[in-house]
């Protein structure tokens, strides 16, 4: 039987899947396995959708003519990865998240536009932004975008210490299976992110992979040996090649963004 797991190596060790408290691209990375945003851009910069049932323009209504409010629909029948139903109740947590001072968050730039979310309903959300606004597509885009579920995180105060930083729980295709850390002598420290199926996964049959491994930190010199060309052909599908030399066995991935559409 061939071995359905996607390897990936990252040059530093992640040390937290709370995409909006992420350090650096190595932590957005991790997250992105977990968490979604509304949407994203292809390599072609054209608008992909993942927790949105559409994409706002002019001709739909999704983006108001005075270019100063914008609605997202959102899907149906979405779920975390604990069974619990994705609204756009999270959506409006995620904004408050994000522009709490106390959080610190580090996506809290495309959010200083914007005067007012609101969940119109389950599946709705109007932004209205301060002023005419031609970067209304980046609120909830993108690695900056991913949305939080409010039944895990709500219960919090202290953003920095929540144990969910490293116990995700998110709409995407995998979930998490275990965060192992280890100090291994010469090397140093190394983290090794074990991700599983989503079970509450929407289109768990389009996926090539029944498991991710990510590993990071330590000596970057073992991802030398490697070349790898990797390429998503729909929303949570990997499709990669990897060359090694006969010397090494690790599969590379420089970044995730070569192979996901953040």
């Amino acid at each position: 039987m061939a071995d359905k797991t996607l390897k990936l190596l990252l040059w530093q060790a992640p040390s937290t899947l709370n995409p909006h408290l992420a350090p650096g691209i190595k932590d957005q990375t991790a997250s992105r396995i977990v968490y979604e945003p509304l949407a994203s851009f292809d390599r072609e910069g054209r608008f992909i959708s993942f927790l949105a049932a559409e994409i706002p323009a002019l001709e739909n209504g999704g983006v108001s003519a005075d270019g100063r409010s914008v609605v997202w629909k959102l899907k149906h029948g979405v779920k975390w990865s604990d069974g619990q139903p994705y609204t756009a109740k999270d959506v409006l947590f995620t904004y408050n998240y994000i522009t709490n001072p106390d959080v610190g968050s580090a996506s809290v730039g495309p959010y200083k536009t914007i005067s007012k979310v609101a969940a119109v309903d389950d599946y709705t959300v109007q932004i209205t932004f301060k002023d005419v606004n031609p970067a209304w597509a980046l609120p909830f885009v993108g690695v900056q975008g991913m949305i939080l579920p409010e039944h895990v995180f709500a219960p919090y105060r202290d953003a920095a210490t929540a144990p969910v930083n490293l116990a995700p729980v998110g709409t995407g295709p995998f979930r998490l299976k275990e965060f192992q850390t280890e100090d291994v002598l010469v090397i140093g420290n190394t983290v090794k992110v074990l991700f599983e199926r989503n079970p509450y996964y929407r289109d768990a049959g389009k996926l090539s992979f029944d498991e991710v491994t990510l590993q990071g930190g330590g000596d970057a010199s073992v991802a030398k040996p490697c070349s790898r060309k990797a390429s998503l052909t729909m929303p949570g599908t990997f499709r990669s090649t990897t060359r090694c030399s006969k010397h090494s066995k690790q599969t590379v991935s420089e970044s995730l963004s070569i192979a996901w559409e953040f």
